[in-house]
């Protein structure tokens, strides 16, 4: 009599692989620990020249020893700095722009002309006459992040304001809202799940804006570690500093992910 395998047994040994990879941090470190292992590879079998692209233990390597002799934190706090108060100060002029723009249809009319016009000019543009205004050092780099990162979050407060459903307005007048709680209990709530994810994409920008910035007009941060191994020809270095600002972002992004999905957790998109 041939034995029958119990199916249950088998679904039972498959079951912790299977809530293993349902949990999404382990599926963003095999993804990461993937790319890692094909960087490895491709310079280790020497597919690729190892001076213009350094092994991952060799970048690990350079980063420890900035770290250690704390070259490392200097840039990376210049870097945040910048960050925080560019993206702070575009946060409190594009959220209140687009709150009232998107409320007020004869303001939006006179503004959004000069914002379409001035938003597809692209920061690095911005740089000579930056320069020239502020000269190097923090408050052009400000000034550029605050370009880079004020108009995705107009353009996600405006948007999410003048989508809001009417209706929602209404039902919350007829039970006798005052102006006060008609902003803060329905317009608020009901734009966050667009601007949140508006302002993800303006620290994004941000970010990178910083970067480029530090490249020409600065003398600390990330970009400028960069700009200056790359003249001493530091090519572990200068991948070290990119790996820098891909971890940081990454951080940056799921932290805001995470307040987003925790804000928004009344929201059908983040029930899953």
């Amino acid at each position: 009599m041939t034995a029958v395998p119990d199916s249950s047994a088998s679904a039972a040994r498959k079951m912790p692989w299977s809530r293993l990879l349902a949990d999404k941090s382990v599926r963003a470190g095999l993804g990461l620990a993937a790319f890692f292992a094909f960087w490895q590879a491709v310079t280790g079998l020497g597919l690729v020249d190892g001076f213009l692209l350094p092994s991952p233990f060799a970048v690990a390597q350079a980063l420890w020893e900035m770290a250690v002799d704390g070259s490392l934190w200097i840039h990376l706090a210049a870097s945040l700095q910048r960050v925080a108060v560019g993206f702070l100060l575009a946060c409190v002029v594009g959220l209140a722009l687009g709150l009232v723009c998107g409320w007020w249809r004869s303001v939006s009319d006179f503004v959004r002309p000069v914002v379409e016009a001035l938003r597809p000019i692209p920061p690095l543009a911005w740089i000579p006459i930056t320069i020239l205004w502020f000269g190097l050092g923090d408050a052009a780099s400000y000034f550029l992040v605050f370009l880079g990162a004020v108009f995705p979050a107009f353009v996600a407060t405006y948007t999410a304001v003048r989508g809001l459903d009417r209706n929602q307005m209404n039902a919350a007048l007829c039970l006798g809202a005052k102006p006060w709680q008609l902003f803060w209990d329905v317009l608020i709530p009901a734009s966050l799940p667009i601007i949140l994810p508006g302002l993800r994409i303006a620290l994004g920008v941000g970010w990178m804006c910083v970067v480029t910035a530090e490249l020409i007009a600065a003398q600390t941060g990330l970009g400028y570690l960069i700009q200056q191994s790359r003249m001493l020809f530091q090519i572990n270095n200068v991948v070290a500093g990119m790996v820098t600002i891909g971890l940081v972002g990454f951080a940056m992004s799921a932290i805001l992910e995470r307040i987003e999905r925790r804000v928004n957790a009344w929201a059908p998109s983040e029930r899953n």
